[in-house]
């Protein structure tokens, strides 16, 4: 049994060295197999959160690679199915940076997923995605909208969150912005 531990172990280490490669070129910063999204710098959720083509490079770079896929100049060789499930997994690690981004802020309470390396999240997408529909980030109390928030019926509230994505990233951006980053 350790044997077999031992050998998941590498691949999960291999896959995060893969996956990593093109962010430690792009960043000039260091990752490993336990960076998760809350140990990412500053300045790397500030690339990440926009969600435009930049960002989507930089995302299909670290699953393409964390899964064997090659890089992101890659992606439209992919078949269809490929395509949509680094489609589907960036998506989902865009979500847990604006997340990020927003506990960063003080607007949401701390969140399970933000702390699961990385190489995790995109190696068991589907478990952590299919957990993450059911463990939605809560809105923190400090956050001014509180209790409009908590008047919501609970099924509504996760959208309620998503709405206050455009303003996070800006507030977010511009607080960089002023630090100097």
């Amino acid at each position: 049994m350790a044997r077999i531990f031992h050998i998941d172990e590498a691949r999960r280490r291999i896959a995060a060295r893969k996956g990593f490669d093109p962010w430690r070129r792009r960043f000039g910063i260091s990752f490993d197999e336990n960076t998760s999204i809350r140990r990412l710098d500053s300045l790397v959720i500030k690339y990440l959160v926009r969600g435009n083509e930049e960002s989507a490079a930089a995302l299909y770079d670290l699953i393409m690679g964390m899964k064997g896929l090659g890089c992101a100049p890659r992606f439209h060789y992919l078949d269809s199915e490929c395509k949509m499930g680094v489609t589907d997994i960036s998506l989902f690690v865009l979500d847990m940076v604006r997340f990020e981004t927003m506990f960063r802020l003080g607007w949401l309470e701390d969140y399970y997923f933000l702390e699961v390396a990385l190489v995790d999240l995109v190696l068991n997408f589907q478990t952590h995605s299919s957990a993450a529909r059911n463990n939605r980030p809560i809105l923190s109390e400090a956050h001014p909208l509180y209790a409009k928030y908590s008047a919501e019926f609970q099924s509504d509230r996760h959208s309620f969150i998503r709405k206050l994505i455009p303003e996070a990233i800006k507030t977010f951006c511009d607080m960089e912005d002023e630090s100097g980053t």
